[in-house]
């Protein structure tokens, strides 16, 4: 398993042996490699994390168990007492020089500061001029560096033959043009796809897990399409969602000509019910000349989201937990009063109306009379002098 690791403002690649490896072998590998390659000693305390703040403790469990896929980046924070690494910070301008196999710092020594300024002058130039024949070398021989054990440089791709992937961590709705999700190009790689179809499953299968929703029939979630999800002219996903326990989610895509029609349904105590239909063009998305160059297959990533968690990812939520008689924990309706007003002021009247006729939630938070004293006054100049108990609403009708 390969992963990128971030200390502080420095991120390097690092290297997993094993098909099941544990939070503890990460944690022995991030000591005997990568911390003594930073600078810092092996006995320095630190901690693993995901979003930089809560600790992954259980070393016995495994990666995958926490979510770690190949490609995630796994951040390191150090203990207050060993926060200081004896190596010099890196440098965004260049990297440091090499001289006979060996770095040396740019930065002029202390001893060195008092001497005569023109010999300062003079060894700050040669450090220059080593520093241009290291990146000269390394455009020509890839890279000078020698690296510790289960470390690679951070120009070779972490998959070989995949291609180039952001740094970061990115969602379907951030990838811009000839960028794409690391996640996408796993699975794309894995799923074997033979067809713009079978990429544009393949995509629409990430957004649904980009939403929470849990795969049924892979035990990698997100590293692998579910079993027997391709059949013959037919695509079946299944999802549970955290938020839905008691119910499943389905998804069955029918190819039409040049469209692929998604229907979504909710099985809820062994009652299958039809929730949402959505129809695709993958000409739109997928362009699948060159499959095996996979950041050139997907395009217009941002669209696709949008118009897919608009028009059925949340839509089929809201269906599961109204079906299950749960409140609603997402959307305009759970939003608090004085936000919701702060968006109707943003409609017209008809807007307003239309939207008052969704729920009594809204109908509610629609009737507020001083929104209708702003939306009265924002379409009508009105030099009459009215007073406090006045039912704007109604003014604005008469």
């Amino acid at each position: 398993m390969k992963l990128r690791v971030r200390l502080q403002k420095r991120t390097a690649p690092l290297e997993l042996e094993g098909a099941e490896p544990t939070l503890g072998e990460l944690r022995a590998q991030l000591r005997r490699a990568l911390l003594h390659a930073w600078g810092y000693s092996s006995d320095t305390e630190f901690s693993i994390t995901l979003n930089g703040k809560d600790a992954l403790t259980e070393d016995e469990k495994t990666l995958a168990s926490y979510g770690i896929v190949p490609g995630d980046l796994i951040c390191l924070l150090l203990e207050e007492t060993d926060a200081k690494s004896s190596l010099p910070p890196p440098s965004s301008s260049s990297p440091p020089s090499l001289q006979n196999g060996r770095e040396t710092s740019t930065l002029t020594p202390k001893n060195q500061a008092d001497g005569p300024k023109e010999e300062r002058q003079n060894e700050q130039s040669d450090n220059q001029k080593a520093q241009v024949e290291a990146q000269k070398s390394d455009s020509r021989a890839g890279s000078s560096l020698e690296f510790p054990s289960g470390l690679v440089p951070e120009d070779v791709d972490l998959e070989e033959g995949t291609g180039s992937y952001p740094s970061e961590p990115m969602l379907c709705s951030e990838a811009a043009d000839g960028e794409i999700p690391h996640s996408l190009e796993v699975l794309y790689l894995s799923a074997e796809c033979t067809s713009a179809t079978d990429a544009l499953i393949v995509l629409v299968h990430l957004l649904m897990m980009e939403t929470g929703y849990v795969p049924q029939g892979t035990e990698a979630k997100a590293v692998s399409m579910p079993e027997k999800w391709r059949g013959n002219g037919v695509y079946k996903l299944q999802y549970t969602h955290p938020l839905c326990e008691e119910g499943s989610a389905g998804l069955t895509c029918v190819p039409l000509g040049d469209l692929v029609a998604i229907n979504a349904t909710l099985k809820i105590n062994r009652e299958i019910k039809g929730v949402k239909r959505i129809q695709l063009l993958p000409a739109s998305f997928v362009c699948f000349q060159e499959p095996e160059k996979v950041a050139g297959v997907y395009k217009d990533l941002q669209k696709l989201s949008r118009l897919f968690k608009d028009q059925l990812v949340y839509s089929l939520l809201a269906a599961a937990r109204q079906a299950l008689n749960l409140p609603d924990v997402f959307g305009l309706v759970v939003l608090p009063l004085e936000l919701k007003l702060r968006i109707f002021r943003l409609l017209d009247v008809r807007s307003l109306i239309s939207l008052s006729a969704v729920c009594r939630d809204l109908y509610a938070a629609s009737n507020d009379q001083l929104l209708w004293r702003f939306m009265y006054l924002r379409d009508f100049r009105d030099p009459i002098a009215r007073p406090r108990d006045t039912d704007w609403k109604e003014v604005m009708f008469q």
